[in-house]
């Protein structure tokens, strides 16, 4: 996230486990969904929105494509 963030692309987390939401929480502590917790650890939301134009769309693609290639 930090690095997209370094490139100008805004990320946000894609969705917070509901046994993590404090109604949850209180309802059934100490409940333990490794498979949520796992997804939520790897998952985030790149924009997408509808005024999106090409040269947003290039500029997600090209920093996420550097970010992966540095990885591998």
């Amino acid at each position: 996230m930090m690095r997209l963030r370094d490139a100008g692309v805004g990320t946000q987390v894609h969705y917070i486990p509901v046994h993590r939401q404090p109604y949850y929480r209180a309802l059934y502590p100490g409940l333990s969904l490794p498979g949520a917790d796992a997804y939520y650890e790897r998952c985030l939301s790149l924009p997408l929105f509808p005024a999106m134009n090409d040269n947003d769309v290039d500029t997600v693609v090209n920093a996420l494509a550097g970010i992966l290639t540095d990885a591998a």
